[in-house]
């Protein structure tokens, strides 16, 4: 049965295929600097003189403005076409290659990390929509799992990259090299990416603006909060204020207008109401090793840039074998059990860091890397399929950009939250371990390691406060992936409220 349904798929054309790689590899352009910063991580943040929270802005300043791009890509894509889009978007983004690399202060990474952010948002949701088009309907998850995989490939060979560029040359390089592959990828879009129709309407400036606002101001809210003081800060109250605010008249108008700016037939279906929660939510833990295990890797264990991307190149690797098994699997199974077995497993990798030591062995690195890239291709595919498969071809831009937008929402809050979280924990633990530290302690009395811990002597208290600062950060990130692997293993009993797909031949647009 499995080999008669195969051989009825309509056939592929070279162009067709052409435009898939055209598409991936943009979209691949733009996971690559996205998995190469978080190994150059520490060495930025030695570059800048940043602690912990400050060097995460580059990070959250880069989902903040793909957020708010990704809010709009679905109008301007039906208003100007995909293709002019495209272009646009390719172009602007290797300018930001160049901003980024030449940097010499924190603010001014940031800033050009904003603005990349903003202009390549439109790669991931265009850069899927050109490809599953670019297939017969028949073949959209083929087009989507060979989409993907481009995708994580990037992210397989980003970190055992930049960690090899970083250590032979410096951190600014591991945005120079994608120049050469973005304007391959901007010349072959030129040529091969058909220009989609293009549809006469208004932008709804008030649903569009209040939406911007309330999420570019929620996530600045959210990053500034734990340096602030949360609502004891009146930044943090004004800013609070201003979300509320705005995202009700957000609500309010997009209910009432004739023509608002998320058309609210995206929400008929059941499955796309739910999958935005689903990945919302998902968004808040499943790329987060991403941002941690670097820092964790460095801060506590002392591991070289270009060890760290050795040791996280399972995890691209798992996940390319996952997203392989999707492009089999996808149209033969129901994908709710296949979602539930990712996020099992994903929590799974996320419980079993919980329970490292600052002893941090590459092989635990390895294996928990690789389980969570296997876990993550049968999260990510089964879910997309569930919430987008189905959407009428006529508001699939502003379904994409808004499963993509609740993503990026979700990955800033996360990201915010997490890095808080963490930095409260260190503290607190330190607080604890110092609590010990006293001359009556039978360990320090006995001075083990040759009076390297000499209370008495000045040398031995700064080594025994690194060694208590050491400690207070792995108890910090085995609470931070404890706190994650919860999370996931909560959303598991939800996955029953979603419909099966129906089948794709009595699907019509």
């Amino acid at each position: 049965m499995l080999l008669a349904k195969a051989t009825t798929l309509p056939p592929l054309t070279p162009r067709a295929i052409s435009i898939v790689l055209c598409s991936t590899l943009g979209t691949a352009t733009y996971a690559f600097t996205w998995n190469s910063v978080t190994v150059a991580l520490p060495h930025m943040q030695g570059t800048f003189s940043a602690t912990t929270d400050q060097i995460a802005w580059v990070m959250i300043s880069f989902i903040i403005g793909s957020s708010m791009m990704t809010t709009s890509v679905g109008w301007f894509s039906a208003r100007f076409g995909r293709r002019t889009i495209y272009l646009w978007t390719v172009a602007t983004y290797t300018i930001t290659l160049f901003g980024c690399g030449f940097s010499t202060t924190l603010e001014e990474e940031v800033f050009w990390r904003l603005l990349q952010g903003f202009s390549g948002a439109a790669l991931i949701p265009l850069g899927q929509l050109i490809a599953v088009n670019a297939f017969p309907k028949e073949r959209y998850s083929q087009a989507t799992s060979l989409w993907a995989m481009g995708f994580v490939f990037a992210g397989v060979i980003a970190p055992a990259l930049a960690g090899f560029v970083i250590e032979d040359h410096s951190w600014p390089w591991i945005f120079y090299v994608n120049v050469p592959i973005s304007l391959a990828v901007f010349a072959a879009a030129w040529f091969l990416i058909p220009q989609s129709e293009q549809q006469e309407k208004p932008m709804d400036w008030l649903g569009y603006g209040s939406l911007l606002l309330s999420v570019g101001v929620l996530q600045l809210m959210l990053a500034r909060g734990e340096r602030l003081d949360w609502f004891q800060s009146r930044e943090i109250i004004i800013e609070a204020l201003i979300v509320v605010i705005a995202f009700y008249v957000f609500l309010a108008h997009t209910f009432t207008a004739k023509r608002s700016f998320v058309p609210l037939e995206l929400f008929a279906d059941r499955n796309f109401k739910l999958g935005l929660v689903f990945i919302f939510l998902t968004g808040t833990v499943l790329f987060l090793p991403l941002l941690l295990l670097p820092l964790q890797l460095k801060s506590v264990a002392d591991y070289a840039a270009i060890d760290t991307g050795y040791l996280l190149l399972p995890r691209g690797i798992g996940t390319l074998i996952g997203l392989t098994s999707m492009a089999y699997l996808r149209d033969r199974v129901d994908p709710r059990p296949t979602l539930c077995v990712g996020l099992a497993v994903t929590g799974l990798s996320a419980w079993y860091a919980s329970d490292w030591s600052t002893d941090i062995r590459p092989w635990d690195v390895m294996w928990t890397s690789f389980l969570h890239g296997l876990a993550t291709g049968a999260v990510w595919a089964p879910l997309n399929t569930l919430t987008l498969s189905r959407l009428p071809s006529r508001i699939q831009d502003q379904g994409f950009a808004l499963f993509y937008l609740s993503f990026d929402v979700g990955y800033a809050i996360g990201t915010a939250a997490i890095v808080g979280m963490h930095g409260r924990l260190v503290q607190i633990n330190h607080a604890v371990i110092s609590e010990v530290i006293t001359p009556f302690n039978e360990i320090l009395r006995y001075r083990l390691g040759s009076d390297a811990w000499d209370i008495t002597k000045s040398t031995g208290l700064n080594a025994l406060d690194n060694e208590v600062t050491r400690q207070s950060l792995m108890i910090a990130f085995n609470n931070t992936f404890l706190v994650m692997a919860l999370l996931l293993f909560g959303m598991i009993p939800f996955i029953i409220l979603f419909r099966r797909p129906a089948p794709m031949s009595s699907s019509s647009n």
